[in-house]
């Protein structure tokens, strides 16, 4: 998994741990796709999930190509 410079400040400044992150892509549902504005990924994917403690985390972000495929996190927060 890779972070965006926007995803990282978030995870530095906020409450979430990269393993809170992490799991919240695992356990987390996928609720919308869309085509990837940039052309960078074909798709880009909006995941709903829980941290390993139990907030719900939201994050946005694409499958590239980098040595094989890699997940890369756009930006996550809280979901309200």
């Amino acid at each position: 998994m890779l972070l965006s410079e926007k995803a990282q400040n978030q995870l530095d400044a906020g409450p979430f741990s990269f393993d809170d992150l992490k799991h919240s892509l695992l356990h987390g549902e996928v609720k919308k796709k869309e085509r990837d504005e940039q052309k960078k990924a074909k798709y880009k994917y909006t995941i709903v999930g829980p941290s390993e403690g139990g907030q719900t985390i939201y994050s946005c972000g694409k499958v590239m190509k980098a040595d094989g495929n890699v997940y890369f996190v756009i930006t996550f927060h809280e979901a309200d």
